[in-house]
């Protein structure tokens, strides 16, 4: 009798402390999350920053002559070889950054809504086993 009551309380304590595992790795996404969702261009892990026209129209031009500064000889004709223009750039600025505020908002709240709803799952499971344990100890 003595033995299947240990078995039992191992359980409910093992349940318990996995739950306030579940409780912290949850409120560390929901919390990165929530910065993600405030400040969506600066979200780590989605691309490359598009936080100023400036720095993505200099990556733009790095990324067509290299870093020796000196532009590729082609075959390609001029008219497809040429670098696209201001308002051009702009616009890829534009619809690339969309994109990412976009992608990150929703990979932000799919994260969010996750946690939030593990977090839930995990404090029921924690306050159901700890006063079913604390039953237990009353009985004996």
């Amino acid at each position: 009798m003595a033995n299947s009551n240990r078995i039992a309380q191992a359980y409910g304590y093992a349940v318990c402390f996995i739950a306030v595992v579940t409780i912290l790795i949850s409120t560390s996404a929901i919390v990165k999350s929530l910065f993600d969702i405030s400040d969506p261009l600066r979200a780590e892990g989605y691309g490359r920053p598009l936080t100023s026209f400036s720095s993505y129209k200099r990556e733009q031009q790095y990324q067509r002559t290299g870093p020796s500064r000196v532009r590729p000889t082609s075959t390609v004709p001029d008219s497809a070889a040429r670098p696209p223009s201001e308002t051009e750039l702009r616009q890829m600025f534009e619809d690339e950054r969309l994109d990412q505020i976009g992608s990150v908002r929703f990979r932000s709240m799919k994260t969010l809504v996750s946690s939030v709803l593990l977090m839930v799952v995990a404090f029921l499971l924690f306050f159901i086993h700890w006063r079913w344990l604390r039953r237990e100890d009353q009985k004996v």
